[in-house]
């Protein structure tokens, strides 16, 4: 695999893998693709936490496959918000 990218759902039939709003990941084919497109199908102007759990879990399997792999987040798919505070479930992905 050279690369995983997330982006908001556009065209349903160019994507390999989706997240749903509830988190579920449907997937279309395997992860071992040139090439992975996961479509986010989105509820709200970002992902919910589930989602972002889901994102962060599929980037995970992804890199683990292949620690070169390039992850790629469009429009406001990253699985880290802007603003996240000490207790947030995503605070110790995010300290140094």
């Amino acid at each position: 695999m050279q690369s995983i990218t997330f982006e908001r759902v556009s065209n349903h039939a160019t994507y390999t893998h989706f997240i749903e709003m509830n988190g579920d990941i449907i997937a279309l084919t395997n992860l071992e693709k040139r090439q992975t497109r996961v479509g986010v199908v989105f509820g709200e102007e970002f992902p919910n936490d589930y989602q972002r759990l889901a994102i962060a879990h599929l980037a995970n399997v992804a890199t683990s496959l292949d620690p070169t792999v390039e992850l790629v987040f469009k429009e406001g798919t990253s699985p880290f918000p802007g603003n996240i505070t000490t207790k947030h479930p995503f605070a110790d992905l995010c300290s140094t």
